[in-house]
């Protein structure tokens, strides 16, 4: 009987290796992103200019930085802006998408899988090690953002105490909306032939709950499609104003991270590889 092989460190390790260094410039710049929306947010004249361009910009654009609680003495929602900022997700996307594509489907394409699966690893771990990595990189991401929260929040005077806590709490939910992000990028990576096919897939699936969570939440009549947008799980309303953990929202998106990694298992499992 052939024991199983031993789970595969080094690729692990080499796939690190290789995405380590973009995923510190992307942590830095969402570090750095926390840190100056708290140094305008810390001055009461910049919060009046800021809050005077986004009344000009169009609804669903001022609804998906915060909607109508941005206002002056609202601080935990302005300080907020930073975790919602276009060039944040953006960020966060570019991670979540090009990490576990270039992984699997990537490798496939450029014909290194079949290199990979001669060292004695198992397809089931390979895809294991890409999960890791992926999902991993997106909640630590998200850790990142909180900490540029906090360092923002003490290297400025706001006139009153910031609590933290809430802002982990949003963390937290955050962190398993990034999971989810990254599980459904790794189910397409392990789905489709070329990378570039995976890629149009995960970005179109990204930007159409996006586009809906904020059409949704800026036009009445459209509001009842929120809940089919992986972004109406993350429930800042609750944390901020209730002071209460999302627990159902939270549960909700584990789910759909356990669901979209199980089923990219099996997809890559019954794959005929190299193709």
């Amino acid at each position: 009987m052939n024991a199983r092989p031993p789970f595969p460190a080094m690729l692990l390790r080499f796939w690190l290796g290789r995405i380590l260094p973009g995923w510190c410039l992307i942590a830095l710049m969402i570090f750095l992103m926390q840190i100056a929306v708290c140094g305008i947010v810390h001055d009461n004249e910049n919060v009046k200019t800021l809050l005077q361009f986004l009344d000009v910009l169009p609804g669903f654009l001022k609804a998906a930085l915060g909607g109508e609680s941005l206002q002056v003495g609202n601080l935990p929602s302005l300080i907020a802006i930073g975790h919602s900022h276009p060039l944040v997700l953006s960020l966060f996307m570019l991670f979540a998408v090009a990490t576990p594509t270039g992984m699997l489907a990537g490798e496939v394409q450029r014909g290194t899988m079949e290199l990979i699966l001669s060292r004695r690893a198992t397809k089931t771990q390979v895809y294991v090690c890409a999960g890791v990595v992926s999902v991993t990189g997106m909640v630590v991401l998200v850790m990142v953002m909180f900490l540029g929260t906090a360092a923002g929040t003490s290297l400025y005077d706001f006139g009153q105490p910031v609590r933290l806590y809430p802002f982990f709490q949003l963390a937290v939910n955050g962190g398993l909306l990034a999971g989810t992000i990254g599980a459904v990028s790794l189910l397409t990576a392990a789905a489709f032939r070329r990378r570039g096919q995976a890629v149009g897939v995960a970005v179109a699936f990204i930007v159409l709950n996006y586009f809906v969570a904020i059409i949704s939440g800026s036009w009445p009549r459209m509001r009842w499609l929120s809940p089919w947008t992986i972004m109406h799980y993350v429930n800042g309303r609750m944390i901020f104003v209730e002071h209460r953990w999302p627990v159902g929202d939270m549960f909700v998106l584990a789910a759909i991270l356990t669901l979209a990694a199980i089923v990219g298992a099996v997809i890559w499992q019954r794959r005929d590889l190299p193709l």
